[in-house]
């Protein structure tokens, strides 16, 4: 299950202890290590997870000695966030993770003593952890064939001295964003083939070389926004630059049609269709643990470590 571990350590989906602070209802900031909406998760309970980890697990051990445990506190408060959207989202779409999907998944992770090393939580969260990674499968499943988007522009290359990829794709993005009309032609002129077509989530995501693309913020983001995006860092310095055109979201089908999605991406395209729920509540991290991507729904590092940026067109800007 090296997968699973590597996706909960990377792109995870928790907090039993969310504390509502102060008479009005209105979170504080104070001690907190993120809010949603009205909810806050506290520093102390992140710390004490940590602490837990370290002292628990030789792997997570392993980080304190190689001076990385900012990136142990950082999932774990993104795990926490995530936790909460997921939350949200399975109670407007009707979702339910099932004991035995819930069971199995901890199985094949060798049972809930080794669970905390692989999902990289405490031993109390580990059947909430598989739980939300039960039911990110279950929203992507339901959006496969519901949601599909029209959008044009092109994919961005090569570095030079004076310019790197993601500047370049920045670059074109933004000016796309100030002139939408002229998106086509403003993608002919950066040297590229231009994209220009309509897709369904399933289609991207049955596709060899564009499912990576499924689980990126296409899908999700509003419609009259450029999205600048790094489909795979292990593609090295390839940029997808694309101006969301229409995006529309039909009728559940209630079944399954075509080609089927392997359960790591179905979790991945998952936690992309948090992004709307996200939005609506607001998330806020505290800076020690980074900044908030509401892109890709996770914690980066640092605003240089981001990797994919939602730019509002001037139309939409307006609106």
């Amino acid at each position: 299950m090296d997968l699973i571990r590597r996706f909960a350590l990377l792109v995870t989906a928790a907090t039993t202890a969310i504390v509502l602070a102060g008479c009005s209802g209105e979170p504080t900031k104070a001690n907190a290590a993120a809010i949603i909406g009205d909810d806050r998760i506290s520093l102390d309970s992140v710390q004490d997870e940590v602490q837990w980890l370290l002292d628990n697990v030789p792997d997570m051990q392993q980080l304190q000695e190689q001076d990385k445990v900012s990136l142990l506190s950082r999932h774990i408060v993104q795990t926490r966030v995530r936790h909460e959207l997921i939350g949200a989202a399975a109670q407007q779409e009707g979702l339910s993770a099932d004991a035995g999907e819930v069971d199995e998944l901890l199985q094949q992770v060798g049972g809930a003593e080794q669970a905390p090393s692989q999902f990289g939580v405490r031993s109390s969260r580990v059947r909430e952890f598989a739980s939300d990674y039960v039911l990110l499968q279950q929203l992507a499943e339901r959006n496969l064939d519901r949601i599909s988007v029209e959008f044009v522009g092109a994919y961005i290359s090569g570095e030079s001295p004076e310019q790197t990829a993601k500047e370049k794709a920045l670059d074109l993005g933004r000016e796309i964003a100030a002139d939408p009309d002229q998106a086509k032609e403003l993608a002919q002129e950066s040297g590229t083939e231009v994209i220009d077509q309509s897709v369904t989530l399933r289609e991207l995501a049955s596709g060899q070389q564009t499912a990576l693309l499924a689980a990126s913020p296409l899908f999700s983001a509003d419609e009259g926004t450029v999205v600048v995006t790094q489909p795979s860092p292990q593609q090295g310095s390839l940029w997808l630059v694309a101006l969301v055109e229409d995006r529309l979201v039909g009728a559940s089908s209630g079944g399954e049609s075509g080609q089927p999605v392997p359960p790591q991406l179905l979790a991945q395209i998952g936690i992309q269709q948090l992004a709307p729920f996200a939005a609506e509540q607001g998330v806020e991290i505290s800076p020690r643990f980074g900044v908030w991507d509401q892109a890709t729904v996770a914690i980066a590092e640092n605003e240089d470590a981001v990797a994919s940026y939602l730019l509002p067109t001037t139309a939409s800007s307006e609106q």
